[in-house]
């Protein structure tokens, strides 16, 4: 019954072609054991050159250690090839600062696409079952989501393939049962901590109370809001060449042909111009969008709309404008601690929490970015800016000297005009935190911290 349905998927999607070389990531756990062994019984039939890969992040010591020889063992066993690599994941998420999720995700991607490349491998198959799929939609939707959002986890996205996504974990762990097949357990992932958690271990019992097929049903949902988000995705492509014209830096949108569109048409060719005509990661929130869409629909000619993506929306009598802004907004607000403080020029809120060292990462949530300081090297109060000139810092990681954040910019490839974009957060005049890119490391907590100040950087919706 398994192997017919990852069939159905692989077939489906098109996901493998005989010859095809296959990186597959294996942590050790049920899903990706399961999915090694499907792979392994495919190979004959489809000729395919199977690779496994996994990647001790150093979470945990030994165990971790541990689990790295089981699947070395388990490759070795099934006379596969085995890559196994160690990073100092919390090391990585501390530098840059980024939580345990977001950080792991960063290296561990990074590290099957270099594997990938190492065997000249034409895909990399992930472990995602149904299960997985369930638990993304649940959070998306809770979260706010449109159908892209709610289109949950691409069953294959460029290389990567995930033939064990229309597959339920109850199957998956049934034949390993039946293949007589062990696997690790992470711990991490009983932690309710983490939100993802509480959603498989909290709210997936308690819809199967309602529907004992809730997790099928929920991926079925997945599907038909990728179908659906797609279609929608091909009706702007036949409406662009009509509506849109590029201008040097500016793009320029009929207002006639604009207007006839149906609402979710006009949200998507809105969201889709600011990420074409401004810097690099400018994205409209869904404030943001309905505030623009209200001003193209009511304004006159002349006015112009000031968005915090770095964009400004201008009606030019036939034609609305979409174009950088000259200059970026000046942000200089001193920082709630603990408490939280919105930064509407960037589209920002700053979270604030003093806690015990031990504490660690917050719990997953709907943040951009995440940082540990040492409460006792800050001095209060906290600012956050943007850039001024001859602003230096001691980028965590890098030796501890000096950089001109200038330096750091260009080196980072960060483009000219979204440099006054990034947030910084400055503790008196030095930056403690290049948002979302590097800290100081004479900021970060260690071991001799006594208190913790943990600040999380969401978008304000």
């Amino acid at each position: 019954m398994l192997m017919q349905r990852v069939q159905r998927t692989i077939e489906r999607y098109g996901m493998l072609a005989p010859g095809d070389g296959v990186v597959v990531a294996v942590s050790g756990g049920p899903d990706s054991v399961c999915l090694l062994s499907v792979l392994a019984e495919l190979a004959k039939d489809l000729d395919l050159r199977l690779h496994a890969a996994h990647l001790d992040h150093g979470f945990r010591g030994a165990e971790s250690a541990a689990e790295a020889r089981f699947v070395q063992d388990l490759a070795r066993s099934m006379g596969i090839p085995a890559t196994i690599e160690q990073v100092d994941v919390p090391r990585y998420c501390a530098e840059r600062g980024l939580s345990a999720p977001a950080g792991a995700r960063e290296v561990r991607y990074r590290f099957l696409e270099q594997a990938a490349d190492s065997v000249s491998a034409d895909r990399i198959a992930l472990g995602h079952t149904a299960n997985d799929q369930a638990e993304t939609v649940i959070l998306r939707l809770i979260r706010g989501a449109g159908l892209a959002g709610l289109s949950g986890i691409r069953p294959k996205r460029g290389r990567i393939i995930r033939p064990l996504i229309d597959t339920t974990r109850s199957e998956v762990l049934t034949r390993l049962r039946e293949q007589g097949l062990d696997y690790v357990t992470d711990p991490s992932n009983r932690k309710p901590v983490y939100a993802r958690n509480r959603v498989r271990q909290e709210i997936i019992p308690l819809l199967e109370r309602f529907n004992p097929r809730i997790v099928t049903a929920l991926a079925g949902q997945a599907r038909l809001f990728r179908d659906e988000d797609q279609a929608l995705e091909s009706a702007l492509a036949g409406l662009l060449p009509q509506a849109v014209r590029e201008a040097g830096d500016e793009l320029r949108i009929d207002r006639a042909a604009f207007l006839l569109m149906p609402t979710g048409l006009q949200k998507r060719l809105l969201r889709r111009a600011a990420e074409s005509a401004g810097p690099a990661g400018a994205s409209l929130s869904a404030v943001q969008t309905d505030e623009a869409l209200e001003f193209m629909r009511s304004t006159r000619s002349g006015r112009r709309l000031d968005l915090t993506c770095g964009l400004v929306l201008e009606r030019e009598y036939g034609w609305f404008v979409l174009q950088p802004g000259k200059t970026a907004p000046a942000v200089d607000l001193p920082v709630d601690l603990p408490g939280t403080t919105e930064v509407p020029p960037l589209g920002l809120a700053v979270e604030t929490a003093v806690a015990a060292p031990s504490a660690g990462m917050p719990r997953e949530g709907n943040y951009l970015w995440q940082a540990i300081f040492d409460y006792d090297k800050i001095t209060l109060p906290l600012h956050l800016r943007n850039r001024r000139p001859g602003d230096a810092f001691l980028p965590a990681g890098m030796g501890g000297r000096s950089k001109k954040l200038q330096d750091y910019f260009v080196d980072s490839k960060v483009p000219r005009m979204q440099r006054d974009l990034v947030p910084l957060l400055a503790s008196g005049q030095d930056i403690v935190w290049v948002v979302g890119m590097r800290t100081d490391g004479r900021f970060l907590a260690g071991p001799g911290t006594r208190k913790a100040l943990v600040v999380t950087i969401r978008k304000l919706q």
